[in-house]
């Protein structure tokens, strides 16, 4: 006899229930393999306790949506529907998380999102040819969310944030401040040991409301959302865009990058360690760079350049390499005029990356509910302007390269990379 639930002890949020619909996807193939999947990706070489992954990223969010489905009094059936979303957002993560992500964009023109909707419609399967025999009677999301009668449709489109005739609805993981985002800033503070991310996530809970169908916070909700918009910019620019962090994800997007022939589901149906191993059994230059991301052997900063340290006419030329293309010929222009193996020279405009990775960073307003009336943000508080007009990350451009051409790279980078 089974269990009805199942009790899921988090170093969060503590105790967190599954049962009904939720226990059967809390054991779906699909969430499973993110308990293989770093939700950092490779943030461990410079902070040593985050090899937390995307499996406890996704009990938290489904933890804090139960909690705002509950304060703002959804229906039975709204609640399932945040719910599932909530737990089943990020399956389609692939290795590593957002550290491969620009690959998806640039190569195949699809994200992580895009993958999850097709596994939730049930148009992909999360299995690699050599496991389909092992797994004929595991039921996958698609399946359970069909046998419970749930609309696979609409969850794909409360996760991508298209549901317009109730956009409270989608709004719970796809606004402003949402529970993906509470999460994951309280999440990677505590494995990163950092202090920016100390949210108080109960006042934000207390103070939600629905108002004309939008969500917004009560008046007294202001600290915290202050608090919550500082903790993001905080942690964007000390972890996720820290440089010896950005530079370890440089050198594995690299390895994939230079593979003969790239697919979604050849390498995101991998978890961390078979993608690792993959890599290593490919070329020479793909088995150097996991080898050396192994024992912490990066490549190092050559060049770089503040949007204070640029002219007009540099920040044009910068924008245009955010073409990927046209950063490639720009790396070939480095390689042949110094003579650098290929691949040994990477041009890092990190602006497009932040953006597609959290579209959310920019985004600062939400509605005040004082009384009757319903104000921004900016009407209360200097906060979010300021926050809007900080950088992130701190560099415009930054090329790096094996610490044995470093001093070439330095001393020609300025003539070559705006020639």
């Amino acid at each position: 006899m089974t269990d009805s639930f199942k009790i899921i002890r988090d170093s969060i949020h503590g105790n967190i229930r599954f049962d009904g619909i939720f226990l059967k996807l809390l054991n779906s193939p699909e969430l499973q393999r993110l308990s293989s999947i770093k939700q950092l990706g490779l943030a461990h070489l410079v902070f040593p306790g985050a090899h937390h992954t995307r499996v406890e990223h996704s009990f938290g969010t489904f933890h804090m949506a139960s909690q705002i489905a509950e304060s703002i009094h959804l229906s039975d059936e709204e609640k399932k529907i945040a719910k599932c979303a909530a737990l089943l957002h990020d399956i389609g993560h692939g290795p590593f998380s957002h550290t491969l992500e620009s690959i998806l964009r640039n190569s195949l023109d699809v994200d992580h999102v895009d993958l999850t909707q097709k596994l939730i419609t049930g148009q992909y399967s999360i299995f690699q040819d050599d496991e389909k025999q092992f797994a004929q009677h595991t039921q996958t999301v698609a399946d359970i969310l069909e046998n419970h009668h749930i609309d696979t449709q609409t969850i794909s489109d409360m996760i991508k944030g298209n549901i317009k005739n109730k956009p409270y609805l989608t709004q719970i993981l796809n606004s402003v401040i949402d529970v993906d985002q509470l999460d994951y800033l309280l999440r990677d503070a505590y494995y990163t040991g950092v202090a920016y991310g100390m949210i108080d996530t109960q006042r934000f809970v207390q103070t939600v409301r629905i108002h004309q169908d939008q969500l917004a916070l009560n008046r007294k909700g202001v600290g915290v959302v202050e608090n919550i918009l500082m903790a993001r910019a905080l942690m964007y620019s000390s972890v996720y865009y820290h440089k010896t962090v950005r530079i370890a994800e440089l050198m594995l997007s690299r390895a994939l990058e230079m593979l003969p022939s790239l697919h979604p589901f050849n390498f995101f149906s991998m978890t961390d360690a078979e993608l690792v191993m993959h890599l290593k059994k490919q070329e020479s230059f793909q088995h150097s760079l996991i080898t050396r991301l192994k024992y912490r052997q990066l490549f190092k900063q050559a060049f770089v350049r503040s949007s204070q340290q640029l002219s007009k006419d540099q920040k044009e030329q910068i924008s245009r390499l955010e073409q990927n293309n046209l950063r490639r010929e720009k790396e070939k222009l480095f390689e042949e005029k110094l003579h650098l193996p290929k691949g040994h020279i990477i041009i890092d405009i990190p602006s497009p990356d932040l953006h597609q990775a959290e579209p959310r960073i920019q985004q600062t307003d939400i509605p005040i509910i004082d009384g009757d009336i319903s104000k921004t943000l900016n009407e209360y508080t200097p906060v979010a302007k300021a926050i809007r007009m900080r950088s992130i990350p701190d560099w415009e451009v930054m090329i790096i390269t094996d610490e044995k051409y470093r001093k070439t790279v330095s001393e020609n980078a300025e003539k070559l990379l705006f020639s």
